[in-house]
């Protein structure tokens, strides 16, 4: 977006307006904002700047600001912005996008093709893998965020592709990290078969990408695809019995 002229609160309330409308209406990736024909900026305006930018750190956009005058990067610097977000002319600014859009499409390209490789591990063919892929919804879960909580519903389970999460039991209202969970892991299993209500809470401690096949698609492949349903019981069986040596192993340790 080009800006121009004098900076203040009437033509930046109405620019935040705009944003707003904008985001609600669509997904951005960047909101770039051409300053070259700004004179100055008041008090007001950068306080509509700072909503701005919060509106798209909401939306999960990233703002990029170019050609700013010097008094004006000054003030904003101080405020809300870093050395990532400013370029020195418009065409380093749409680089700087474009750089970004294809990294991103690199890594999700990496990401598919790593859980692919797992899933077709997992389930001995790459056809239910590819199958699986389909019914289940991917997740960005930040530091700390809760991807399922104890006593809640079990209505899916979880498969944590990377990052880490922490599976913590409320213990007299005190929760208690029980254990770390890293990178190929399945999660929840036990209730989206069983249905019965989740045992733990399940937190991420860092950030971390899951992929959640829910009830009413586990139901919708056992009923449109019994080959990839036993497959994946088998998987699930395996897993559980897996934790079980597990936990036989520690408390053995335990006893000593």
């Amino acid at each position: 977006m080009f800006l121009h002229s004098y900076l203040f609160f009437g033509s930046a309330n109405a620019l935040y307006r705009h944003i707003k409308a904008l985001l609600a209406k669509q997904k951005c990736r960047f909101i770039l904002f051409d300053f070259r024909l700004v004179t100055g900026i008041d008090s007001s305006a950068i306080f509509n700047f700072i909503q701005i930018k919060q509106l798209a750190d909401e939306c999960g956009a990233r703002i990029v600001l170019t050609r700013l005058p010097r008094d004006v990067e000054n003030v904003f610097r101080t405020r809300f912005i870093s050395d990532d977000v400013i370029a020195p002319n418009l065409d380093r600014a749409l680089e700087l996008c474009e750089n970004a859009i294809i990294n991103a499409h690199q890594a999700r390209d990496n990401e598919a093709n790593t859980l692919r490789e797992w899933f077709t591990e997992a389930l001995a063919s790459a056809e239910h893998a590819d199958e699986l892929i389909q019914q289940c919804k991917r997740i960005e879960a930040q530091p700390e965020e809760v991807i399922v909580r104890q006593g809640d519903p079990a209505n899916s389970m979880h498969f944590l592709l990377d990052g880490r999460v922490g599976i913590m039991v409320d213990t007299d209202g005190h929760p208690v990290r029980v254990r770390s969970l890293g990178p190929h892991t399945t999660i929840g299993e036990m209730g989206l078969i069983t249905r019965q209500p989740r045992s733990a809470t399940i937190q991420a401690e860092r950030s971390s990408v899951v992929y959640e096949l829910s009830a009413n698609a586990y139901e919708r492949i056992k009923r449109e695809n019994p080959a990839l349903s036993h497959a994946l019981l088998t998987y699930v069986v395996a897993v559980m019995s897996e934790r079980l040596n597990f936990a036989s192993r520690t408390i053995g340790v335990l006893q000593r």
